[in-house]
């Protein structure tokens, strides 16, 4: 009995979002008018173009730097998960959790 309204729930969910997604044409992006697009502010006509790039060699020598440590902690995050899958699958071996005991 429970099931059958947690499946209606979610059938009246799916279906009304579905309908508002295809049905609802609703705009949430600004709409720019012709007129200020034809503009070009002074500023961008005589901006320089900005290479996005390490000033120096101390913060290019950061950046690599940085990389690394993200990638080392990646790998000992990953080593640690797989320790702990290891210990989880070695109780599940013994069958320490289970509800039956011996």
């Amino acid at each position: 009995m429970m099931l059958r309204g947690k499946r209606n729930s979610a059938l009246f969910l799916m279906v009304f979002f579905l309908l508002s997604f295809f049905v609802l044409k609703v705009d949430f992006a600004q709409q720019v008018v012709q007129e200020e697009q034809n503009k070009v502010p002074q500023a961008e006509e005589n901006a320089e173009k900005i290479v996005p790039s390490p000033a120096n060699i101390k913060e290019s020598t950061g950046i690599y730097i940085f990389l690394a440590w993200i990638w080392i902690a990646i790998f000992v995050l990953i080593y640690i998960l797989r320790l702990k899958i290891k210990e989880v699958d070695r109780l599940n071996n013994l069958r320490f959790l289970s509800v039956e005991k011996k």
